[in-house]
């Protein structure tokens, strides 16, 4: 399936039209049947995810809230811990969609506090939909959150279907910071082989395939794009449109449009063949030409 990014933003069709394309095709629904793929449909185009933002004190989850998603959404502060307690943030650019980012409080700020912080996490990984685990470039003391990924988010999403996003972030920091090319947003030449150290060193520490570990300078916009396309493969195809649909849209390349398009159109299909049985096989002949009808909407 060909796709184009549109311009100004995602729109999605609404089930209505969705199903309307489907009858036009020439498929006959019971009302029982159009029913259920209404609600399947709409669960799928109006998903509500919630991601889970967690790490050290001062690694910089706040900020990267606000640059995924464009907006002073999460408190942030250079001086003291800001997040004591999960901040919640309903976050919507449409009315009835959006998503939830839980702003966790950070790790490593006392003994006492660390474990309270364990329980509250315990208590919920399993509301989430998407974890990003976030470190801060320049610091080299990783055991604090080797140690919550081992003994507290692991045990935790072993064998759920939660996927973990580490993000390396406020790059421009790593040394020598005076190489930060302030016009291109870009490591200099030894401060980007110096990233790259640090995304390997996360990347073997916790065990992780190279998908699953971004380095980012939120602040500067670097590295943003790239983990939205991350985040996009990792997420199961039924929640992928829900991020992509809210992040800022200059944080949203080619590919991660056309991969959360993919995922959705894959969902669609999968409801249609659940709900039509017995007339999927006329109806699959029919989808390769409906799917270009309804990509020219969105």
């Amino acid at each position: 399936m060909e796709t184009s990014k549109p311009q100004g933003g995602l729109h999605p069709p609404l089930p209505e039209e969705l199903i309307t394309v489907l009858q036009n095709s020439g498929v006959r629904l019971t009302l029982e049947e159009l029913q259920l793929l209404k609600e399947h449909i709409h669960g799928v185009v109006n998903y509500h995810a919630t991601i889970g933002v967690m790490g050290k004190t001062g690694a910089g989850k706040s900020s990267l809230c606000n640059a995924l998603f464009g907006c002073d959404i999460a408190e942030t502060s250079a001086v003291e811990a800001c997040t004591r307690t999960p901040q919640e943030i309903e976050w919507s650019l449409q009315e009835g969609k959006g998503l939830s980012l839980i702003d966790m409080p950070g790790v490593g700020e006392s003994e006492v506090r660390d474990s309270e912080y364990a329980e509250l996490y315990r208590q919920l990984l399993p509301e989430l939909d998407l974890v990003l685990w976030v470190i801060k470039g320049d610091d080299r003391a990783l055991s604090i959150d080797e140690h919550f990924y081992l003994q507290v988010l692991l045990p935790l999403i072993w064998d759920s279907t939660v996927p973990v996003m580490f993000v390396v972030s406020q790059v421009d920091k790593v040394e020598p910071c005076r190489e930060w090319d302030w016009r291109k947003n870009h490591p200099g030449p030894c401060q980007g082989l110096n990233v790259t150290a640090k995304v390997e060193q996360v990347r073997r520490l916790f065990k992780l395939p190279e998908s699953q570990v971004c380095a980012i300078a939120a602040e500067e916009g670097y590295g943003l794009a790239e983990l939205v396309e991350k985040i996009v493969a990792i997420l199961p195809n039924e929640k992928k449109w829900s991020f992509t649909r809210e992040a800022k849209q200059e944080n949203v390349s080619q590919q991660a449009w056309q991969s959360s398009s993919q995922g959705l159109w894959e969902s669609i299909t999968s409801a249609v063949k659940t709900v039509i049985k017995d007339s999927w096989d006329y109806v699959s002949s029919r989808f390769s030409s409906l799917a270009t009808t309804m990509f020219r909407w969105w």
